[in-house]
């Protein structure tokens, strides 16, 4: 089905919305399939640095499945980090 056959099927049963509209409504649904199925992965790459814990990540990573250093995979941290530990 096109997408200009889902919208007016749309505006069959909301005859007062516009084009953008559903539109918009249709890919927030197409998105939050693809989120829910996991269908779409993506890698996703950032540089490091020395005595840097913590990195804000990208809006679009919506979840983590691994994480690789040199290409060895890290195991996942569970709970809070100490301040004190030595994670080398």
């Amino acid at each position: 089905m096109k997408q200009l056959e889902m919208i007016e099927l749309i505006k069959q049963h909301h005859p007062t919305m516009g084009d953008t509209e559903a539109r918009k409504l249709l890919n927030r649904a197409l998105d939050n399939f693809a989120a829910e199925t996991e269908i779409h992965e993506t890698v996703f790459t950032q540089d490091t640095e020395a005595d840097q814990r913590y990195y804000a990540l990208s809006d679009n990573v919506l979840r983590i499945k691994r994480c690789m250093l040199d290409n060895v995979q890290i195991p996942r941290l569970k709970g809070i980090p100490d301040e004190d530990s030595n994670l080398a």
